[in-house]
């Protein structure tokens, strides 16, 4: 689009892409003058979803008149795309001007801008708004060191439902309050944890948790003490406290309001002085440059604001946190020798783990777009591998025939959901890592339910168990109340048994709690649940019976248990629910 007309705009340079629009460079014809301008992109111009995302980030801006939030002139639609017409700003971000030369800001300086966003977020929380994506990418400074508070696309009202994607954590993970991970209440204590985190790297240069990836990122967030800005820099230890309060993985714990934060950092600031503990890198007299100009956009997390949790006026709550679990030390690739000396020692000297996995069982274990096995299965016991000192080789196969491979010796471990009882552990061993039942799903408004189901049709998945134990068991009790059994329709893999449902070929699916719960927020509201979770017990990884590597398996669990990637990963899947506090060999519970 870039040079075209849209409408009364005439569009110049492309001056961003973000998550839910372009942003441009823009001449307004009947105002006479520049501003930049967000569109839609074409090919998502059809899409609800996207529509509505970027209808109540126009509404959720435009209601706003604080000097720190970009002013929003108008929104609309022109030839069936969105816009959005805001003030055009000369400036850098604070990211940029972080990554100037990598060194931190000074405290002042860092003081100033925390001062200004927390007041814009307090004005955004007062109308009910959480920004949900505050960030140093996000933070413009014009050159008179003017902060503005830009990309309000995650921005949501407080009685907003959510908009999910399930499997999908969007936004930036190094500012992410712990909550936001688990699909629970997110409420404006977020923003203000978000805040103190981009303090954090003002003051230091660095961020506030290094992780390597997703799932260590996520685990430092849910479990890590806050950093101390001291540890990089001795003369910063009056934010100290601070940083604690404001990154408290209790959101009662933490600075109630933008005020407070600001408050504190003032108090800590006077207290460092003006002794040159880091450098002010917004250049004067014209130095600033044209930096990036404002810039919307971004997707949607899942989470809502519950009314009344927000009390802005209370004090902060200053309790300490409690103490991070003892864990034993890992080097940097994640193995820990004394778990990896202790594995057997053909499975040692051949450094890798045959694992036998059968697809696709999504959220569990299945392929992406690009053909790579990906889920919260495969996650989790590459993880555990790697605490082990050891890679995996996945191999696909028949689900019924994993057990049997691994009691043969021609697996080590199976990692494919599979539920842990007291006839498969005649066979072989499990190691326990996450309760799962029986849940079942119908198409939405349909009539389906598991209490009253003799002569529907039931798709499950072949080698399941609600295809081997529980169908035959209900279908039997019909039968032996005269009614008309259940009619069992199986298919190859879950995929099929969806895809069934959806086409009206079934009545209703049952399968474990996770993939139901996945295949109903992948539908679209499609599909919902049928009755409740029934039937809850443990999946677990069967290896060979008496085998050394069952304690193993066990002891890199509870590492990751210790450590919170175990939880990160959970979440990461939408499989939280269903998290162990320990893991055993042979839990079954039926």
């Amino acid at each position: 689009m870039e040079g075209k007309p849209f409408g009364h705009y005439r569009l110049g340079e492309r001056l961003g892409r973000g998550g839910m629009g372009e942003v441009y460079r823009a001449y307004d014809t009947k105002t006479n003058r520049e501003v930049a301008l967000k569109v839609l992109p074409p090919g998502n111009a059809q899409d609800a979803a996207f529509q509505e995302r970027f209808r109540r980030e126009a509404h959720a801006v435009a209601g706003l008149n604080e000097p720190h939030v970009v002013p929003i002139h108008g929104y609309g639609e022109i030839d069936g795309q969105l816009y959005l017409d805001m003030r055009l700003i000369e400036g850098k971000t604070l990211g940029e001007m972080l990554a100037d030369d990598g060194r931190p800001l000074t405290p002042e300086f860092c003081a100033k801008v925390v001062a200004q966003i927390g007041a814009a977020l307090d004005a955004a929380h007062a109308e009910g708004l959480i920004h949900r994506d505050v960030k140093p990418a996000n933070i413009i400074i014009t050159d008179n060191d003017f902060a503005y508070l830009i990309d309000f696309g995650l921005a949501r009202g407080a009685t907003d439902a959510g908009m999910t994607t399930a499997g999908n954590t969007l936004g930036t993970l190094a500012y992410m309050a712990p909550e936001r991970f688990d699909n629970t209440v997110t409420d404006p204590r977020s923003d203000i944890y978000a805040l103190t985190a981009v303090l954090y790297e003002c003051l230091t240069g660095v961020r506030p948790y290094q992780g390597d990836s997703l799932e260590q990122q996520i685990a430092a967030h849910l479990r890590q003490p806050p950093p101390r800005p001291s540890q990089v820099n001795p003369r910063l230890a009056p934010f100290d406290d601070v940083v604690a309060t404001g990154m408290a993985k209790q959101p009662e714990r933490r600075y109630q309001s933008g005020a407070a934060l600001s408050d504190a950092v003032s108090r800590a600031g006077e207290a460092v002085g003006r002794s040159g503990t880091g450098r002010h890198s917004a250049p004067r007299n014209g130095r600033l440059g044209r930096g990036r100009w404002v810039l919307a956009g971004a997707a949607v997390l899942v989470g809502a604001l519950v009314a009344g949790v927000f009390l802005a006026g209370r004090s902060e709550d200053r309790r300490a946190e409690p103490p991070a679990p003892t864990v034993a030390p890992a080097a940097p690739d994640g193995r820990v020798a004394s778990l990896a000396a202790a594995v057997p020692e053909p499975i040692k000297s051949r450094g890798t783990l045959i694992v036998g996995v059968n697809v696709p069982y999504a959220p569990d274990e299945f392929k992406n777009d690009e053909g790579e096995l990906v889920g919260f299965d495969i996650d989790l016991l590459n993880a555990v591998a790697r605490t082990l000192g050891l890679r995996t080789e996945w191999r696909e196969m028949a689900f019924e025939a994993i057990t049997g491979a691994v009691g043969d010796g021609s697996l080590d471990v199976g990692a494919s959901s599979i539920t842990d009882t007291r006839a498969r552990e005649r066979s072989v061993d499990f190691v326990t890592y996450l309760d799962a039942g029986t849940l079942w799903a119908r198409r939405a408004g349909g009539t389906a339910d598991p209490g009253a189901a003799c002569g529907l049709r039931i798709g499950v998945a072949e080698g399941a168990l609600q295809a081997t134990t529980e169908l035959p068991a209900k279908s039997a009790e019909c039968v032996a109340a005269g009614l008309d059994p259940i009619d069992k329709v199986v298919y190859p893999d879950q995929s099929e048994v969806t895809a069934a449902l959806l086409n009206g070929d079934i009545d209703a699916l049952s399968a474990d709690s996770t993939v139901t719960g996945f295949a109903v927020k992948l539908s679209a509201g499609k599909l919902e649940p049928a009755g409740s979770m029934t039937d809850v017990a443990p999946y677990g990884w069967p290896v060979a019976k008496d085998s050394a590597l069952a304690e193993s398996l066990r002891q890199g669990l509870e590492h990751l248990i210790a450590t919170g990637e175990y939880t990160a990963i959970a979440t990461k899947w939408g499989v939280e629910q269903g998290v162990l506090d320990r893991p055993v060999v042979n839990g079954a519970t039926r």
